[in-house]
């Protein structure tokens, strides 16, 4: 302590030109000099942190590591920064804390060791580190809520299009099916329009030949006409039945009834409708050359 009191010009000369602070300990870690930016940061008048020890400016709970690490620090005598990673706090006189930054350096002076620690309040970076770590979190987890709800988003569009495809096919199909029912109604009509024109046909036919037989001698012939007329009127009522029942029969409410019939009476009854229309156009044919 004496050697730095007979060199105190010099070294406050030097450790003025500095807006760190400075603190050099002895091997007792004692406070042998400092600068006076070392006493507005910890709230000391000018030489009153002389001959004081190191952990006047060491809160409470971090002074029991911090004796063994300057000492093994010394034992090395390496430049260093202290704590690496770590946070470091100094203790100001009135006791408040506040986040410090500190390099130490060893040296010799007439074969005693000491240490000089070069110290920065870092209070405001940390304060500036900490909301940037905030901002950051809070970026993180918008960023996450985003994507969620970006990732929901797509699932219910995914979803909607899935639903829209298959409603889509549905709508094609009952597209083609009434289309096909369409047609089949068509051809349908067409089929009842051609059976309704066959027993009208020989209807008239019938009715027509009727009023030439007029003597007693042609009863045979009126009555086989008659026949005709009432054979071709069941048959129109029978296609009506049908005509009706395609209702019931879309409905599966009947039953279809199969029955036998003789193939010499269906070829009869075609022979002899060939039979009246081909009289009825001979007919019409002589009507028009005369």
């Amino acid at each position: 302590m004496k050697v730095f009191k007979e060199n105190s010009n010099i070294f406050q000369l030097l450790s003025e030109a500095v807006s760190e602070g400075i603190i050099v300990v002895n091997q007792e870690q004692i406070i042998v000099a400092c600068n006076n930016a070392t006493n507005q940061m910890f709230g000391y008048n000018k030489e009153e942190l002389i001959g004081k020890p190191l952990d006047v400016l060491i809160p409470q709970q971090f002074r029991h590591n911090h004796s063994s690490h300057v000492e093994g620090f010394v034992a090395h005598g390496e430049k260093r920064k202290m704590a690496g990673s770590k946070d470091l706090f100094g203790l100001r006189k009135d006791g408040t804390q506040f986040a410090v930054e500190a390099g130490l350096n060893p040296f010799n002076i007439y074969e005693k060791q000491y240490v000089m620690a070069l110290i920065m309040d870092v209070t405001e970076r940390k304060k500036h580190e900490k909301e940037i770590k905030e901002l950051n979190s809070s970026l993180e987890q918008k960023i996450e809520q985003r994507t969620e709800q970006l990732n929901d988003s797509i699932k219910s569009l995914e979803s909607e299009i899935e639903k829209r495809i298959i409603a889509e096919v549905k709508t094609r199909k009952a597209l083609d099916k009434e289309k096909e029912l369409n047609e089949l109604k068509t051809k349908f009509l067409s089929l009842v329009s051609h059976e309704f024109k066959t027993p009208l046909s020989g209807i008239l036919t019938s009715a027509t030949l009727i009023g030439k037989y007029v003597d007693t001698e042609q009863q045979i012939k009126r009555e086989k006409h008659l026949n005709t007329i009432k054979s071709k009127v069941k048959y129109l009522d029978s296609i009506l039945n049908d005509f009706l029942s395609v209702e019931r029969l879309e409905s599966g409410k009947v039953n279809y009834n199969f029955k036998n019939i003789l193939f010499k009476d269906l070829l009869d009854n075609v022979i002899y409708e060939a039979e009246m229309m081909l009289k009825k156009r001979a007919k019409n044919c002589l009507c028009f050359r005369y």
